[in-house]
């Protein structure tokens, strides 16, 4: 059994994914950012305040292309990211504050390998700017690497469950594709045995009235053609229910009906039927295949005496359909495929002989479900 395709890499950005909520307002806290210029009293100074706001800024465009970016186009913000945030260390401490997104940026958006690449890059940032500006002390280092350590774990978690949502959207997309597909086969088995015995009778019944019309026994034509036109109705009522599903048959009402259609055009016909309560599955099924089967015989048989048997014991049932004629093979075309596509749906046997007669062998586990 062949496995179903499974999606492992996020293939959106994270600005159209359910995720992009909690990334924008996750900005609220980057404003840790301007703490020091906030609880501090300061003389308004250009030479401080412009790389401190120009940080920021470059810090806010880099990560909303990082979340609008997908696949490895995420890198490149993902590390300018870092970049500024370790850049920004030597104007303000608390540029600390902000290596945290690119680690959950990072983890969020690639496999483990990458990301825990993407994260020692990160670390080594952070030591690199505690080393350069003075600032290798717990007050910048244990903030910078605590707050990117829990955020590269939430990136992970975020990312599992993106992709847990993706393939359980896959997995019903391919459900109902499979639904829409047997239902499509289911359609044109029921319509093909429906329309094909329907209108091998009425094809044989307007024959009949043809040559009853041209020796002069109307009466009897008049007659064929009413039948004519009661089994157009019929047929118009069962692609109906092909087409809608409601298609259960009851197997001995049909039974009487095919030998009864049979023996109108001049076949002997012998039955033993003995049936008690079938499942509608498994009795819509042979019902199907003996409305397929008697319309091969109308066709193509060049016998005249046809044997219907159909038994059920306590764990299965049982139907054999024999006639006289006589062939040196049978061609499984799309009736017979069709017909043993029901049986194994309900875990049967089906078989044909053609030594010294025409026989269908059907075998039905009651116990099937």
């Amino acid at each position: 059994m062949t496995s179903q395709p499974q999606i492992t890499d996020i293939n959106e950005a994270i600005s159209s994914s359910d995720t992009a909520k909690w990334s924008y307002t996750s900005l609220i806290f980057s404003l840790f950012y301007f703490f020091p210029i906030i609880f501090t009293e300061r003389q308004f100074d250009a030479e401080f305040y412009a790389p401190v706001l120009l940080t920021y800024l470059l810090f806010l465009i880099f990560f909303v292309l990082a979340t609008r970016a997908k696949g490895n186009k995420a890198i490149p913000p993902i590390l300018a990211i870092i970049f500024v945030s370790a850049f920004g260390a030597q104007f303000i401490p608390t540029s600390n504050t902000l290596f945290g997104y690119a680690s959950f940026l990072a983890s969020y958006y690639f496999r483990p390998k990458i990301s825990i690449l993407l994260f020692i890059t990160n670390l080594i940032a952070q030591l690199s700017a505690a080393y350069a500006f003075d600032l290798m002390t717990p007050m910048f280092l244990g903030p910078a690497m605590g707050v990117s350590t829990g955020l590269m774990f939430y990136g992970f978690f975020s990312r599992k469950e993106w992709l847990h949502q993706a393939n359980q959207k896959l997995k019903s997309q391919q459900i109902e594709q499979l639904a829409a597909i047997a239902e499509r086969e289911r359609i044109a088995r029921d319509m093909h045995d429906t329309l094909g015995h329907s209108l091998s009778s009425l094809a044989l019944k307007a024959e009949l009235t043809e040559k009853l019309i041209n020796k002069e026994k109307f009466a009897q034509a008049q007659s064929e053609s009413k039948e004519v036109a009661a089994l157009a109705r019929g047929l118009l009522s069962e692609i109906r229910q092909a087409v809608t599903g409601l298609n259960s048959k009851n197997l001995s009402q049909e039974l009487r009906k095919l030998i009864n259609e049979l023996k109108h055009i001049g076949f002997e016909v012998s039955s033993v039927i003995e049936l008690s309560s079938l499942d509608a599955k498994v009795e819509s099924t042979l019902a199907l295949i003996c409305k397929e089967w008697f319309t091969n015989i109308m066709r193509h048989s060049n016998g005249n005496k046809v044997l219907v048997s159909v038994q059920q014991s306590e764990d299965k049932v049982t139907l054999n359909i024999e006639d006289n004629g006589t062939t040196k093979n049978i061609e499984a075309g799309n009736g017979i495929t069709g017909m043993r596509f029901r049986v194994e749906e309900v875990r049967g046997n089906f078989a044909i002989s053609t030594e010294n007669a025409v026989k269908l062998s059907v075998s039905i586990p009651l116990n099937h479900l």
